[in-house]
Parts: C-alpha cells; sequence; structure tokens
C-alpha cells in the first residue's frame, strides 16, 4: 500500500496474510509456552475422559493433508484409554507438532503411522509416531531436543526453527512422562512418547472440573489443516513447469525455484507480463527444469529440501547446457559469509528476504538487457571462425566444442542441427536457446556461418572456383550458395 492502490488479487492474498499471520502467532505462542515452562508458570490442568477417542479425532484432522502429499497414513487407537486424567492441551500440543514434523519430513507417496495404546492396566499411554522421511543424522539426536536446534539433516534439506520439538519434550516432561527417537538418515524416523494417565498423575497437577478428555472442536483448535501452523511449512505438491499461457515466440523464460508456496507464487505474481514463467519447488526439480527448458533467467531461494539453492547455482554453472544462464538468489540470510558464498558458486545477483518486488523486477529487467546487450555484441565482434575460438570458460569451452564439430563436418552436406545436437550432447531445443543466449544466433545460422567463413578462406586462398569451394563446404547449390554469399559479404563468390 506504501508503493500505491495495490492492484493485486486481494482475496488470495488475504489468504496468505492470514495463514503466514497464523504462522507466526503458533511460533509466538510456542516461545511463551517454553517461557512459563522456564519460570515454573506452567502446570497441569487435568480432565478425565476418554483419551482414545481425543487422539483418534486429533489424528484424523491430518488425514487431508495425508491425501494431498500420497502419504500413507496409518491410525492405530488400542483399547485401555477409555478412562484417563491428561491435559487435554498438552496433549494436542504434543501430538500436533510430532505428526507436523512427519508429515513435513516425509516426501510424497511415503508412509507415517501413529499407535496408541493403554498399558499397566490403563495406568500409562503409549504414543508410537513413525515416518518414512529423511531421517535424522547419528551425531544429531542427542541435540534434537534442545531449545533451537534446527534439525534439518542437511542444508539441502528443510530445517525447523528449533522451538517445536524442545516445547514437546518440556510438555512430556511436565506430564510425569519420557519422550524418545530412533532414527536412520534417509529412512525415517520413529517418536516414542510414554505419559501416565492414571490416578497418580493427579499428584502433578489440578482437576478440572466439568472437563472432558475425549470432546474435541477440531475446527477451532489449534490442529493444523495445512501443518504450515505448527513449526513447519509442508513443501507444495510439484507445479508443473508449463506455462500458464501459450508464450509468445520473443518472450524470456523466467524459472522461480522457491519451496514456500506463497513466497514463490507472490515472485510469479510480480513478474507476470513480459516473461513466460515456470517453477519448480525446490532445487532438484530447479535443476531438472532449467536443463530441459534452458531459461533466460533464474530466481531461486536459498535453503530448500532436497537440494539448496547454492548448490543449484553450482550444478547448474558447471553444465555446459546451463552456464550461462543468470541466476538471482533469494535468502532470509543477510550475513555476508552467506551472501559470498552464493556468488562464488556464480550467482549473479543476491536478494535478501524480505525484498521490494519493484526493486526484483529491475534487477530480472536489468540482468536480461544486460545479456541482450552482451550477445549483441558479441554477434558484431566474434564471428565463428574455425580454430579461432580459446575455451577459457564453461561457455567458451561449449563454443568451442560447437566449432570443433562443426568444423569436422563442413564438407558433409547432410550435417545439420539435430547431429550438431547430437554431438554436443543436448537436445535441439537446449542447443538452440543456448546459442541463442550466447550468440544471438540459431545453431542451423551457425552452421551456416562457418561454411560461408570457411569458403571465403579458401576462395582468398584460389583453392578453387566458386562450385568447387561450394562443394567443399557443404552446399550442393551453386545458386543458393551464391545468395547466401552476397548476403553475408555483399558480393558474390566469383568476385572474391
Amino acid at each position: 500500500m506504501v508503493q500505491g492502490r495495490f492492484q493485486g488479487d486481494y482475496p488470495k492474498y488475504y489468504r496468505i496474510m492470514l495463514r503466514n499471520s497464523e504462522r507466526l502467532l503458533n511460533l509466538v505462542n510456542q516461545l511463551l509456552d517454553l517461557s512459563k515452562l522456564e519460570s515454573g508458570r506452567m502446570s497441569l490442568e487435568l480432565e478425565r475422559g476418554d483419551a482414545g477417542k481425543f487422539i483418534n479425532a486429533l489424528a484424523h484432522s491430518f488425514e487431508s493433508l495425508a491425501a494431498r502429499k500420497q502419504i500413507q497414513y496409518d491410525i492405530e487407537v488400542g483399547e485401555g484409554l477409555d478412562v484417563a486424567y491428561l491435559d487435554r492441551d498438552k496433549l494436542e500440543k504434543i501430538l500436533t507438532n510430532l505428526l507436523s514434523n512427519a508429515f513435513k519430513f516425509t516426501g510424497e507417496e511415503g508412509r507415517i503411522s501413529l499407535q496408541a495404546k493403554g498399558l499397566e492396566n490403563g495406568r500409562r499411554l503409549h504414543l508410537r509416531i513413525q515416518d518414512s522421511g529423511i531421517g535424522i543424522p547419528q551425531n544429531q539426536l542427542p541435540f534434537i531436543f534442545e531449545r533451537f536446534y534446527s534439525h534439518g539433516n542437511s542444508d539441502k534439506e528443510m530445517k525447523s526453527s528449533g522451538i517445536g520439538l524442545a516445547l514437546i519434550k518440556e510438555l512430556v516432561e511436565l506430564h510425569g512422562g519420557r519422550i524418545e527417537v530412533q532414527s536412520e538418515e534417509g529412512k525415517g524416523s520413529v517418536f516414542l512418547v510414554s505419559l501416565p494417565i492414571g490416578e497418580a498423575v493427579l499428584k502433578k497437577g489440578e482437576l478440572v472440573e466439568g472437563g472432558a478428555v475425549d470432546a474435541v472442536d477440531v475446527e477451532h483448535s489449534d490442529i493444523p489443516t495445512n501443518v504450515g501452523a505448527v513449526d513447519t511449512t509442508v513443501p507444495a505438491a510439484p507445479v508443473s513447469s508449463k506455462p500458464s499461457s501459450p508464450p509468445a515466440p520473443s518472450e524470456e523464460i523466467v524459472l522461480v525455484v522457491e519451496d514456500n508456496e506463497d513466497v514463490r507464487q507472490y515472485i510469479i505474481d510480480q513478474l507476470q507480463g513480459p516473461y513466460r514463467l515456470l517453477e519448480a519447488v525446490n532445487g532438484l526439480e530447479g535443476l531438472e527444469a532449467a536443463t530441459r527448458e534452458i531459461p533466460s533467467l533464474i530466481i531461486t531461494d536459498v535453503m530448500m529440501p532436497e537440494m539448496d539453492g547454492v548448490e543449484l547455482c553450482r550444478r547448474l554453472k558447471q553444465q555446459a547446457a546451463t552456464s550461462h544462464i543468470p541466476i538471482i538468489m533469494l535468502t532470509a540470510k543477510a550475513e555476508r559469509e552467506d551472501k559470498l558464498e552464493g556468488l562464488e558458486q556464480g550467482a549473479d545477483d543476491y536478494l535478501t528476504k524480505p525484498f521490494d518486488a519493484e526493486e526484483l523486477r529491475l534487477r530480472v529487467h536489468n540482468l536480461l538487457e544486460q545479456g541482450r546487450r552482451w550477445r549483441a555484441r558479441f554477434s558484431k565482434e566474434v564471428s565463428f571462425k574455425p580454430g579461432e575460438v580459446a575455451a577459457t570458460s564453461v561457455d567458451e569451452a561449449f563454443l568451442y566444442k560447437v566449432v570443433e564439430v562443426i568444423e569436422l563436418n563442413l564438407e558433409e552436406e547432410t550435417f545439420g542441427v539435430p547431429d550438431l545436437a547430437s554431438a554436443v550432447g543436448l537436445s535441439r531445443s537446449q542447443l538452440h536457446r543456448k546459442l541463442k543466449a550466447l550468440s544471438d544466433k540459431s545453431p542451423s545460422q551457425v552452421i551456416k556461418d562457418m561454411r560461408l567463413q570457411r569458403a571465403k578462406d579458401l576462395l582468398e586462398k584460389g583453392a578453387g572456383n566458386a562450385s568447387e569451394v561450394a562443394f567443399m563446404v557443404g552446399f550442393n547449390s551453386l545458386a543458393y550458395f551464391s545468395k547466401c554469399f552476397k548476403d553475408a559479404y555483399g558480393r558474390p563468390p566469383s568476385e572474391v
């Protein structure tokens, strides 16, 4: 609003603001809970009721999320829980956080199971939450219940805020229980919770008259509908890299790689119009989309699952098909070292979140304009002369390979774009976008230019007449050769 009247989709952005406000509120509430626990101001408010019904209702509230992520979700609530003394609010926070983390760190088509049963003749509740997610490295297991310890298994995986598990542990201990974790990196995790629910627990808290543990108001409870509200951001389902509308031939392609659906959609909304926009939800999908589509520019977040932005940048700059693509990195990490790491891997620009939308648009425009100016200058100053390209960078090495392959096949009149693409290891569309990005010339134009340049050299050396030279450089029609030669050099080959 500060920059003028908002012209976007009001309902959509209201929903985004509400969703992110709820996430922030939940984090604040968790911090307040930790503060109360630390100061001894939080106590148990015990209620008598059916813990099995309560857990069952709570667990089933995650079924829509399981369906959206195509996760096999099994719920098993056993007997011996019909008479229990529990703090409903504390149990809800414990179970909701554990299930939220399970869904957060489990990919599509994974598996999550919840088991709840009564032990010791109904005097103890046993919970077992298992997932087939990314797992936790053994060297991190001793620390995951510490406050503010971020427990993604590497910078390439999703990170937590470091609040949820610390809060869970302290709530479990407040209830006189214990929590354990078993995990294997790459195979998943199992969280085991044991809570006293018999009359003995009444010594630890106050019995609330009229309360009912089995009463669950899912609509107004803290149970998340998208899990993002509880110390987590569930990755969106993979998004097709197809454009939202048929692009004009002149449109530049911009690929947005961002795991947060709201941020990704916001960036796309800001760039609608002059660009054909593609999207990916993590670095691995971004790498695949970039290699397949060869975009004009890439905007990527740094912290993402599967592959982070720094690794994505490194790989893109190392492979011939994508080394020329300018990259803008977005991150919430503002430290100088973090920026330098991205720039060292070849990032062309860096923006710190929160970023100004107009600044992002200008940086995208400027990088693309810079590329256009570079191509214009390159096409004027550099001719694809056989033997005159030196390999001093990934892009120059690619051009060197192109020149070398064409040079070896100049006499072959059937040699064309499919043969060149195959020889340099790219598809026809990849080769076209790569050469257009570097030289503003299509592959067929580059092949023709090199044939004509070789013909000019041969004619100047007296290596043959126009007809003979045309045959030497792969032209099977003297008339077409003469026309192309005159178009390129302003005079017919017979006058050289």
